[in-house]
């Protein structure tokens, strides 16, 4: 009980610190709003907003059923898992964070996988997508679409290494829950209720996005005030807050290429705390928890920084 007191009030703390530091740097401060509003409106509204509704759409339809029935023998093989689970994987990994672990929640609340199931998918159906890490970081910020290519390729191979060594750690709670939370033939019809249902929560998690990716732009944008000097671990480190802002930094920082490509792969597979609460705002009505889910990210981001190493060869 004391410990969650003093957890609480240093939380408050920090909260007023922050609002004496907005209203003492109002321009500043609306500077680091307008760009986090920005990077929302351009980037994750056009790329996310088609994903989900579309996933909302299929997850209410019987469509979900055939997707398990392909891609069981393939799922059950690799991770132990049923069909359904590929389709989370598959979108977690084109459409970006936090949509995977919003399949998995989804999937969860309609009983198409476990409460074991769906903890273990988010330890790698969770990630940042292809056109973020190509589009964005590799052609928009370092003007070298190969170098893109090449992060993908560690990113995504750290992964399913991620997800090879959490199947030995789910393998008892899998084991006993192998043949439940399959998904069931319905002939539910896709009707205009379903259809706004799927609009309105598809608007309600895009909007929790932006707020998340602006309240951390501040938080990143008050941080960089603290007197240190330039190195590129304090840009890794003031990068932890939010991705897009911290993948600026550190595409910008002084270091040498495969320092930099080593850290920003290690930052991308972390994922940072904005997405992690965006991650926490999308499961809150599950039972599943999002320290583990931090723990996994944790031990991919190392697992990633040994993987871009190995790789510097190919920059």
């Amino acid at each position: 009980m004391k410990r969650k007191i003093t957890k609480n009030f240093m939380i408050n703390l920090l909260l007023i610190l922050l609002l004496c530091l907005v209203l003492l740097m109002p321009k500043s401060s609306m500077k680091a709003a307008e760009e986090g509003l920005l990077l929302w409106f351009n980037v994750m509204i056009p790329t996310l907003f088609p994903f989900i509704l579309l996933s909302n759409l299929i997850i209410n339809s019987n469509i979900i059923y055939y997707i398990n029935i392909f891609l069981t023998p393939i799922m059950r093989r690799i991770f132990g898992l049923p069909g359904v689970a590929g389709y989370a994987f598959v979108t977690g990994l084109l459409s970006g964070f936090p949509v995977g672990a919003k399949i998995t929640a989804d999937l969860l609340k309609k009983g198409a996988v476990t409460l074991p199931q769906a903890q273990y998918m988010l330890t790698f159906c969770n990630n940042a997508s292809p056109m973020f890490i190509i589009g964005f970081i590799a052609t928009g910020l370092f003007g070298r679409a190969a170098i893109g290519i090449l992060m993908l390729m560690v990113i995504y191979t750290a992964n399913i290494i991620t997800a090879c060594i959490y199947r030995i750690v789910y393998a008892k709670a899998l084991s006993h829950n192998h043949h439940e939370g399959s998904a069931k033939h319905t002939s539910r019809k896709i009707t205009f209720s379903i259809f706004d249902e799927s609009i309105m929560n598809a608007i309600t998690l895009i909007v929790k996005i932006g707020g998340y990716i602006i309240f951390f732009s501040i938080i990143m944008n008050c941080l960089k005030l603290i007197p240190i000097q330039g190195h590129i671990l304090k840009d890794f480190t003031f990068g932890l807050m939010e991705l897009a802002n911290g993948t600026k930094l550190l595409v910008s920082a002084s270091a040498t290429l495969p320092v930099r490509f080593v850290l920003l792969s290690t930052l991308v597979a972390f994922g940072t705390f904005s997405v992690h609460a965006q991650t926490a705002s999308v499961i809150h009505d599950t039972d599943l928890h999002i320290k583990p889910y931090i723990m996994a990210k944790l031990i991919n981001a190392v697992i990633t920084f040994i993987t871009a190493f190995l790789f510097i060869p190919l920059l």
